[in-house]
């Protein structure tokens, strides 16, 4: 159980609007996603670096701790799933 709540609330809520910062950002840079197809390759993309970030990781090296890479991949790849459910699949039908 957790014991501060609030300091918690705020943590996730302050990580949340990064993620949404992240989306908004991608969608001034990128075109809107097509199909879910498309949604899950993006996502696959954005979970492999960071994935490549964890193995490369191990704090006892010099320069080898990405936790901070880890966490901007983290952030991105949260964005993009936030990108695919807003172009693929709540997107107005025209």
């Amino acid at each position: 159980m957790i014991k501060n709540v609030a300091y918690y609330n705020s943590k996730i809520d302050a990580i949340a609007q990064e993620m949404a910062e992240e989306a908004a950002r991608a969608t001034t840079l990128f075109p809107a996603m097509n199909s879910p197809h498309e949604a899950a390759f993006v996502i696959e993309e954005e979970w492999e670096e960071y994935r490549q970030e964890v193995f490369k990781h191990n704090t006892s090296k010099p320069d080898r701790d990405t936790r901070p890479r880890q966490r901007e991949e983290l952030i991105q790849l949260a964005a993009m799933c936030m990108r695919a459910i807003l172009d693929t699949i709540d997107k107005e039908k025209i």
